[in-house]
């Protein structure tokens, strides 16, 4: 997926018009592009390498396709004593061996019967006879060794998604169809129900433990233990809904793959369970119940595991065939990705080498224990934001006898490589040197580890390149002046200083260079600008203003990147003009008339600079009282006044009238009356 709307500096809109402005020259930094954590490297597309727990990329085992059954599915692998594996398969209901050092799968078994479509589980038995749980027709078959093969049992069910050999005989199946059930068989055959789910399909079994045996569920997501004599405790509830694998560690861990949306696509039509997740998990819990997420992933299909011997597990999953190896703290390390490969089943084969069954073709792979002799990580393409120049690629690696390390690259300046973008460059065999490939404003590298021996792997730690980007210059999105009202540096209001401006502005560098900002401003009409104040490294100023003649002025700010680069660039904008007034409002009162018991009053307010904003009077110092205008709106530096004081007494009065500007300035006017 494309990311779009990528930002230049973060806070910062309209920034794409960076790209237009200006005279270009060299920048100094160069920005450094560097990858050393599994994160980083998962980003990319590996090819024959593991990406270790570690953070580190070596050579991945070797995988090839060991065989094709010419079948659609191979939903089932077990393999003998003897090392010959044997694969169930759909959509024809046949059985497959596959000899040790062969490469041709032979044709065990063909059912008998029309009905039979898939071979959803096998399980080699403690009498070393193959069973094969089919379905749709719910029959288990047995083939023994030399014997024609033979209906061992009826389950009464569609599906026997599951069967695993008793240790002293017979099996243990779970099927499904309207209601998922755990079944006992014993050696004759003899069916005898242990437990009945809510849920429509038992998928997976497993034996622990002095023979303890676990079931799950693919609609509720729920892990049983079963009690031989009959019925079954729930012993962990998951969140996701399907519980697709069951396997038993040494030390009685069960380790079970969840995933959020079942693989199975048929119910009982009773209300599924409702899941918020996505991905698919790996849990591991112990016999008493208690649970952990060991591991997650976001591929939605988790679709086995394997116990090693060291207590580690191997999982594989279905979106990107991928193999993981998990430790028990939860670290994991990308073994292997499949290229083109859909599995759906592991088991482990000799020699620490393991088997997949594919989904959708029908063939087996072997994973080997030795190293692929060749490998590569192409990473993902990596954004410089402005077309660069190419420094030097370095790495930190080990490269034992017989090993070797390379790195290929490319550029261009779409964010997907297409036919636009530059060839793969020379492969670069030692560390710290350029990179040859042009400009651009993408660049993608290509690991290459190789080895001439299969015990042997280079080890990558870490890569780091450098682009070098054209030097643009600033620019200033905005500057803004206004009165602070807010007390300047923190202080309380009621105190705060009279004609002081903030000034500030937004402004912003591609190249992501420090910014240093000087002040200048003039009044309207002057033709120069004089110095504010220069080394400001903050994007605002208070600007007090008291020695200033007051009148309208603007404000300049020129930022520079000077600090980062030998060769200054520039970039300037300009304010709305504003209001310097730090005078009083003139307040005049003309004439007091009496008429009967009351006065009326005339008289004029005037400011230098802005508007008249506010007036009110008080008599003999009482309460203020507010006055209007006789226009009835204070909106200009000159207005006159006409107002009446009503009810007044005889004697003597004092009248002060008091106007404040839009800035704040109060000026008064007094006078003193009789009243008659």
């Amino acid at each position: 997926m494309k990311k779009k709307d990528r930002i230049l500096r973060a806070g910062m809109t309209h920034v794409l018009l960076f790209i237009f402005l200006g005279t270009i020259a060299n920048a100094v930094s160069p920005k450094i592009w560097r990858e050393d954590s599994q994160t980083a490297f998962l980003k990319g597309e590996p090819d024959g390498v593991s990406l270790t727990r570690e953070g580190t990329v070596t050579l991945a085992p070797s995988y090839k396709r060991v065989a094709n059954t010419g079948e659609d599915f191979v939903w089932a692998l077990s393999v003998d004593k003897d090392k010959t594996l044997y694969i169930g398969t759909g959509n024809k209901g046949r059985i497959y061996m596959l000899k040790p050092d062969s490469d041709r799968a032979e044709l065990l078994f063909d059912a008998p019967d029309s009905a039979t479509v898939h071979i959803f589980s096998l399980a080699i038995g403690a009498d070393g006879a193959i069973y094969a749980g089919t379905s749709p027709g719910g029959l288990i078959y047995r083939i023994a060794p030399g014997r024609e093969p033979t209906e061992f049992c009826q389950t009464g069910d569609r599906h026997v998604f599951a069967i695993v050999a008793r240790p002293n005989g017979g099996l243990y199946a779970g099927t499904g169809g309207d209601q998922g059930r755990i079944l006992k068989i014993d050696k004759q055959g003899k069916v005898t129900a242990l437990y009945a789910s809510k849920d429509p399909n038992v998928v997976s079994l497993a034996i622990g433990a002095q023979g303890a045996l676990y079931a799950s569920t693919d609609n509720s997501g729920l892990i049983y233990q079963v009690r031989d004599q009959g019925g079954a405790d729930v012993l962990y509830d998951a969140r996701e809904k399907e519980i697709h694998s069951l396997s038993v560690g040494p030390n009685g861990t069960i380790y079970a793959t969840a995933m959020a949306q079942s693989g199975r696509t048929e119910g009982n039509g009773r209300e599924q369970k409702r899941s918020d997740q996505s991905g698919a998990t790996l849990y591991a819990i112990r016999p008493s119940g208690l649970a952990m997420r060991l591991w997650n992933t976001d591929d939605p299909m988790l679709l086995d595991s394997v116990i090693d011997p060291d207590g580690t597990v191997k999982v594989v999953t279905g979106k990107h065939g991928r193999v993981y190896r998990v430790w028990p703290d939860g670290n994991a390390t990308l073994l292997a990705e499949l290229k083109d490969v859909n599995p759906w089943v592991m088991i482990a084969a000799h020699n620490n080498a393991m088997w997949i069954g594919c989904s959708g073709s029908g063939e087996i792979y072997r994973i080997e224990k030795e190293f692929a002799r060749e490998g590569q990580l192409t990473s993902e393409p990596y954004d410089f934001d402005r077309v660069s120049h190419w420094g030097r690629v370095s790495w930190q690696s080990e490269t034992p006898a017989e090993t070797s390390v390379a790195v290929q690259t490319r550029s261009g300046n779409s964010e997907e490589p297409d036919d636009t973008w530059s060839a793969w460059s020379e492969p670069i065999t030692t560390s710290g040197k350029p990179v040859t490939s042009r400009p651009g404003r993408f660049l993608q590298y290509r690991l290459i580890l190789k080895t001439q021996s299969e015990d042997a792997t280079p080890m990558v730690r870490s890569i780091k390149l450098a682009g070098l980007q054209d030097n643009v210059h600033p620019r200033i999105l905005r500057v803004r002046a206004e009165a602070d009202q807010s007390g300047n540096e923190g202080e309380n209001p009621e105190f705060m200083e009279k004609g002081v401006w903030k000034i500030d502005w937004t402004a912003g560098d591609a190249n992501d260079d420090a910014l240093i900002y000087t002040l200048y401003f003039r009044s309207i009409g002057e033709p120069n600008w004089r110095l504010l104040k220069d080394d400001l490294k903050t994007s605002h100023y208070f600007w007090h203003t008291e020695s200033v003649p007051d009148g309208t002025v603007e404000v300049k700010v020129v930022a520079s990147d000077r600090l980062d680069n030998p060769i200054e660039l520039t970039a300037e904008a300009v304010s709305a003009p504003f209001e310097i007034d730090n005078s009083a409002p003139t307040v005049q009162l003309h004439n007091i008339r009496q008429i009967d018991k009351k006065v009326r009053v005339t008289g004029s307010i005037q400011d230098a600079a802005t508007a008249i904003h506010k007036a009110a009077y008080s008599l003999n110092s009482d309460d203020w009282k507010v006055v209007f205008p006789t226009d009835q709106i204070f909106d200009s530096p000159i207005e006159t006044l006409n107002f009446s004081i009503q009810n007044l007494k005889t004697g003597s009065y004092t009248l002060v009238v008091k106007a404040e500007d839009a800035l704040g300035n109060v000026g008064v006017g007094k006078t003193v009356f009789e009243v008659k």
